[in-house]
């Protein structure tokens, strides 16, 4: 049997190994056993790449941008902003409660997608078709919309939803139906939580107003089209598009644009301002015989002769402004 060590031999022992007296053996550690390591084969890293969803955006973003100008009457530009790739249920994590949560589908795929419209740009659209100037800030936050507000709702869904379907036409034709509105997150569940989805998101300006609408489209209901949606894409030369310019051609005629007569200007001095009053003259750069400028959307088009039209002031053009 070997001899037992007594607890001062253990302690000198130890003492010399902490101050480097006594040399110990650099062996090489014994390998742990390893421990299996939980990988989740849903991460979005194993989701595939479809580049061709930049030309469905950009022509998207074209064409809702003459759309929605037309159904509100006022200038607006829609922007492509973001594609993201995430797990279902991260997806309504992010939605805010209430929203305006619209599920629709996109035949001949199979299953359902959803459509967000930002709570900001839902107020001002009902405030500006019932006539407002959309400049009231109704607060969003703790109540569900009304009758009014969802019927306007999904007439803004449905022109978006129509001009969705369009842009994909260039790979797969399909139609876009809308299904149903919800508000509550929770009752939206158009897919098991743990599939990938894509979420695409676009700005839209309007004025002083700005909101976003995303696009969530599950990947397994891209699966049948998927190899169209794969490879190298290249964004369209619109001037060279035939169909576009008829389009662009035929809704431009009504957009709204704003018009503007320049009757005259002049410079005063800060004393000659202070010193104006009531019934004083102020000449201005322009004899009553000259043509005046006709600014339109504040860019100068034509000249005209100022004059009256069914008892409204009215100005009749004489010529066109050449662009230089």
């Amino acid at each position: 049997m070997s001899q037992i060590l007594s607890q001062h031999e253990v302690d000198a022992l130890l003492k010399g190994i902490t101050g480097g007296e006594i040399e110990t053996e650099q062996g090489v550690m014994p390998e742990e056993e390893g421990q299996p390591v939980l990988y989740d084969l849903t991460k979005p890293d194993k989701a595939v790449k479809l580049p061709k969803l930049v030309v469905i955006t950009d022509k998207f973003s074209r064409t809702f941008r003459i759309t929605l100008s037309n159904t509100i009457r006022k200038l607006a530009e829609v922007s492509f902003d973001a594609t993201d790739v995430k797990r279902f249920d991260e997806f309504l994590k992010e939605i805010p409660v209430p929203s305006n949560i619209n599920i629709f589908s996109m035949e001949p795929l199979r299953g359902y997608n959803i459509l967000l419209i930002d709570s900001v740009l839902v107020f001002y659209f009902v405030d500006v078709l019932f006539g407002g100037k959309g400049v009231d800030r109704t607060k969003v936050e703790g109540r569900e919309f009304t009758s009014i507000e969802n019927t306007v709702i999904k007439k803004i869904a449905r022109a978006i939803l129509e001009d969705w379907g369009k842009a994909w036409e260039s790979f797969v034709s399909v139609r876009c139906d809308y299904v149903r509105s919800e508000v509550n997150p929770q009752f939206a569940m158009v897919v098991p939580p743990n599939d990938l989805c894509i979420s695409i998101t676009f700005t839209i300006e309007i004025e002083n107003v700005s909101g976003i609408i995303t696009m969530c489209i599950p990947f397994s209901n891209l699966e049948p089209i998927k190899e169209k949606l794969m490879g190298d894409y290249h964004l369209e030369d619109v001037s060279k598009d035939p169909f576009w310019n008829k389009i662009m051609r035929r809704e431009l005629q009504s957009v709204p644009v704003d018009i503007k007569v320049v009757l005259g200007k002049t410079q005063l001095k800060g004393r000659e301002l202070l010193s104006l009053s009531v019934g004083d003259i102020i000449p201005l750069n322009r004899f009553v015989a000259d043509d005046l400028e006709v600014l339109v959307e504040g860019i100068p088009k034509y000249r005209g002769q100022p004059g009256t039209f069914h008892g409204n002031n009215a100005v009749q053009i004489t010529n066109l402004i050449e662009r230089r």
